[in-house]
């Protein structure tokens, strides 16, 4: 085991010098270089999409949804993506965006069409549609691009369906909208149909208030009529008792005012005689005794007079009286009936006044009746003065005679003034019987109050009328109201889709996914293996630079020290490996193409691109190799290396680190992979002559410096014959 490990040692002893060790070094820094060149560059490119350019192209046109709400989903999307940096959004028109797609400047285009937000807006109808948002790729761009928009698909649809299904919702809540509009209404329209019916209560409450009052007004009527015949009736009575007392009155004062005629004739008579017998009894007196008897008689005379006249005034005052008290009797039940009633009080008044016109005239008769008693028994004196023949007192009883005659004279006057009292008093009775009328008016009041009562039934009726028009009212609106609530209702259940099971089902299916995204990819690859073959084709190619001087030279030492020139000599050690080369891709080519499946889309360009790719990368192997030998082969490496992580093969440029993308453009590997995939899959064609140009001028370049390499080769140095560095 130690002679083993000696015999190593003896093996890295051979490098003693610095490039050799320096060659070890680079050997041993070889995992390292590829393993942290190729992390490098791939380590988070998911976590750098936001920087791959992707052009949205929004051509929807907002529509107006239920209840004039405006749907504008597309601009509700493009707002989402501003928010959300999934990736490097490009805003742009729709050729803009496939131009950019087919030239490379866009990985993605996304586009927005115009019927989106009307499909959208149709979810809220009876045919809802799902609404289309397009997704253009181009593999021609690279195969992985699709890959990273998948792995980001869910992100990119949930950012569609928030703007999709926040634009659906908007038209689905603005038809909620104007169902609860109209189910506002219907309830306006409940609370006018409740208005309508609480006024149809008020009404019948006012009906049946007036009602009431009709009753009462026909209450009153009745008892109005009541006391109106009543009344009527006692007045009827009273009036006949009244006009009966009145008429015996009347007689009564007729004989009393003869009789008090005759009584103030036959007074004044009395008086005369008296004052004839005063003046003459002095002159005769001695014929007194003869004039006695007449005196005598005279005096009984006016004894009979005074009685018949005393008895004429108690006659008439006592059928006065007994006329007052039937006229009092009826008017006490006047004044039961009309109770402070002025005519019922006048009529008392006069009645009152009657009564004492009769006590002033039985007064008076009274004093007729003492005169003539006087006059009787003063005449009877005489006719015993007469008889006795005292005629010495004569003169003075004469004289107290003629004094009592005129008395009886007086009192017949006064007698005479109580009888026209008493005619007086007949005609306040008549105007008591006029008053007796002005209670017939007063029966006319109560006929008015009757009229009243039927005013208040009336009155009655019309709240009755007034009640029935409002209960009409609020009729006509409880039918307004209740018309208008089902129409309300009417409405807000038409905005409600009335759907078929199967109507259902595809309602249910559109709206669990509103938005359906539709994939279109440009030069489709179709697998991931014909995705990535250009990549890989590169790397071979290149990897065959490298591999082929393991058993070849780069050029014959024998012919550079010989007389041909040195383009003679550099081709002659290239056109071999190249050759090699062309026939190792080739059946790549083929062997790829009907094992595997490529299915190159242009054949021949497939065919002369692989010659291309092999004529660049060998002439660029030969003449690192013919330049700088070992040394070339191990910057062959490190090339492959770098061309693995910055030629954009997997994913694309924008998700490598600065530095590859800075160098991304200066890599050979980055034009072959770009011209592999067009003529794989399909692309533009401008950008394959310029992948060719590029190559082409790659290998010119190439292959000239090759010749410079050789020319500077053929001046041998000790370095040539005794190189550094030796396998």
């Amino acid at each position: 085991m130690i002679k083993t490990f000696r015999l190593a040692g003896f093996e890295l002893r051979r490098f003693r010098g610095t490039v050799p060790k320096l060659a070890l070094v680079f050997v041993t820094l070889i995992p390292l270089l590829y393993g942290a060149l190729y992390l490098w560059s791939n380590w988070d490119p998911y976590g750098k999409l936001d920087q791959i350019p992707v052009a949205v192209v929004n051509q929807d046109q907002a529509v107006t949804g239920p209840n004039d709400a405006v749907v504008d989903a597309g601009d509700r999307f493009v707002a989402q993506l501003q928010n959300e940096k999934i990736f490097d959004w490009k805003f742009t028109d729709e050729a803009t965006a496939r131009k950019g797609l087919a030239e490379g400047h866009y990985y993605l285009v996304i586009l927005v069409p115009p019927d989106f937000s009307a499909n959208l807006a149709s979810g809220s109808g009876t045919d809802p549609r799902r609404a289309i948002m397009q997704v253009r790729r181009d593999d021609a761009n690279g195969y992985v691009v699709g890959l990273l928009s998948a792995s980001v698909q869910d992100k990119l649809e949930a950012a569609v369906d928030r703007a999709a299904i926040g634009a659906y919702f908007d038209a689905v809540f603005a038809n909620l909208d104007q169902i609860r509009g109209n189910l506002d209404q219907a309830a306006s329209a409940a609370g006018q149909l409740g208005s309508g019916a609480q006024s149809a209560l008020d009404g019948s409450n006012q009906l049946a208030t007036g009602l009431t009052s009709a009753k009462g007004g026909a209450d009153q009527l009745v008892t109005g009529l009541t006391d109106a015949k009543t009344g009527s009736t006692n007045l009827v009575s009273g009036a006949q008792q009244a006009q009966s007392g009145a008429s015996s009155l009347s007689s009564g004062l007729s004989s009393l005012q003869t009789g008090a005629n005759d009584l103030v004739s036959g007074s004044q008579r009395v008086a005369d005689g008296n004052n004839t017998l005063a003046s003459a009894v002095v002159p005769i007196l001695n014929d007194a005794a003869a004039l006695g008897p007449q005196i005598a008689t005279a005096g009984q005379n006016v004894a009979a007079g005074a009685a018949q006249v005393t008895s004429l005034v108690s006659t008439g005052a006592n059928s006065l009286n007994s006329q007052l008290t039937t006229a009092n009797t009826a008017l006490n039940q006047l004044r039961n009936q009309y109770p402070n009633d002025p005519a019922v009080e006048s009529l008392t008044s006069t009645l009152i006044a009657i009564d004492g016109t009769g006590a002033g005239l039985a007064a008076a008769a009274g004093q007729i009746n003492t005169a003539a008693a006087t006059v009787n028994q003063v005449a009877a004196d005489v006719n015993s003065q007469a008889s006795g023949g005292a005629f010495s007192q004569a003169a003075q009883q004469i004289t107290d005679l003629a004094s009592g005659a005129q008395q009886v004279a007086s009192g017949a006057s006064q007698l005479s003034g109580g009888i026209d009292q008493a005619a007086s008093g007949a005609a306040s009775l008549d105007t008591g019987l006029q008053s007796l009328s002005s209670g017939a008016t007063q029966l006319d009041s109560g006929i008015g109050s009757l009229q009243t009562g039927a005013q208040s039934l009336s009155d009655g009726i019309g709240q009755l009328q007034t009640g029935t028009t409002s209960l009409t009212d609020g009729l006509t609106q409880l039918q307004s109201g209740a018309t208008q609530l089902q129409q309300q209702l009417s409405a807000g259940a038409a905005r409600i889709p009335a759907l078929s099971p199967d109507q259902q089902q595809d309602a249910a299916q559109v709206l669990s996914a509103p938005v359906e995204l539709q994939e279109t990819v440009d030069n489709p690859a179709g697998v991931y293996g014909r995705g990535l073959a250009p990549f890989f084709f590169a790397i071979a190619i290149w990897v065959f630079g490298i591999s082929v001087f393991l058993v070849m030279r780069p050029i014959s030492l024998r012919a550079l020290a010989g007389r041909a020139s040195s383009l003679r000599i550099a081709f002659a050690g290239w056109l071999p490996i190249v050759g090699l080369c062309l026939l190792g891709s080739w059946i790549l080519l083929l062997v790829s193409w009907f094992a595997l499946g490529l299915n190159p889309v242009n054949v021949g360009g497939a065919f002369g691109l692989v010659a291309l790719a092999a004529i660049a990368f060998t002439a660029i192997a030969h003449l690192l190799r013919t330049a700088l030998g070992v040394v070339g082969s191990a910057i062959t490496l490190v090339l492959l290396m770098v061309q693995l992580t910055g030629s954009g093969g997997l994913y694309p440029v924008e998700t490598l680190p600065l530095p590859l993308r800075v160098i991304h453009p200066y890599l050979p590997m980055s034009y072959l992979i770009d011209g592999f995939r067009i003529v794989f899959t399909g692309g533009p064609t401008d950008h394959l002559w310029r992948d060719v140009a590029v190559l082409t001028g790659t290998a010119v370049l190439a292959l000239g410096l090759t010749v410079f390499a050789v020319s500077r080769r053929r001046r041998f140095s000790v370095r040539d014959l005794h190189p550094v560095l030796q396998t």
